[in-house]
């Protein structure tokens, strides 16, 4: 138990961390919210997973853009631009005050300009996600309709070579609470995952991590494995 403890305690740690450091530093995005043709893979529950979190995200924050590129004139880079770029491709997007990012766009460079391949505004997305496959050729977006709903995740993966976005239909991952009314009686209910961290393990296998804000030997994360069709 003392181990899930620690556990916990560095989850909760590294994401406060890391949403700090944010604030120091062609497809439509509607179909995010939609079935498509990445989302008939397969789930493999991995109760031996990674609980690390650090696994799960990023400290970079802005990669850096190749000095070769000339960025068109109306493409601004600031401060508070998420930047993540995978050999001719770039992601983007500015990370509003509750620290998450707000919007993406993705794109591919050549010769000074640049050429969408995906949007998305739909929802927010935390900062220090990564966002592409091993290969470039997808990314993963972990999302939330807005800042104010972080306990409704979904995951969607989008194809660059065509801009199909596939929602994917997420497995068992609900936890027991007991909630306490005013009168102070309590009730058993259901909570859903209050964060959703992914990662790529390889360009044809993602995997998500769901877990309570903090949790204990009895209310650990789940952790599942999903193989792309």
């Amino acid at each position: 138990m003392q181990r899930k403890k620690i556990l916990a305690l560095s989850l909760v740690l590294a994401l406060a961390l890391a949403l700090c450091a944010c604030g120091e530093s062609g497809g439509g995005g509607g179909a995010a919210a939609q079935p498509g043709p990445q989302s008939t893979g397969t789930w493999t529950e991995q109760p031996d997973g990674s609980t690390d979190p650090m696994e799960y995200m990023t400290t970079t924050l802005q990669d850096e853009i190749p000095a070769e590129w000339t960025l068109p004139e109306d493409v601004t880079i600031g401060s508070q631009t998420r930047v993540e770029v995978k050999g001719d491709k770039i992601l983007y997007g500015e990370v509003g005050e509750s620290g998450f990012v707000e919007n993406i766009t993705v794109a591919q460079y050549a010769d000074g300009a640049l050429n969408t391949l995906y949007s998305f505004d739909d929802g927010v997305m935390r900062s220090y996600q990564r966002f592409f496959s091993p290969d470039g050729s997808k990314i993963v977006l972990a999302w939330a309709p807005s800042a104010e709903e972080t306990d409704s995740w979904n995951v969607t993966l989008v194809d660059l070579a065509t801009g199909e976005a596939s929602k994917l239909d997420l497995p068992e991952m609900t936890f027991p609470v007991t909630v306490t009314g005013e009168n102070g009686e309590t009730s058993e209910e259901t909570m859903a995952p209050q964060l959703l961290l992914v990662k790529w393990q390889d360009d044809q296998n993602l995997v998500v991590l769901g877990s309570l804000e903090t949790y204990t030997s009895t209310q650990g994360p789940y952790i599942w494995l999903y193989t792309l069709p």
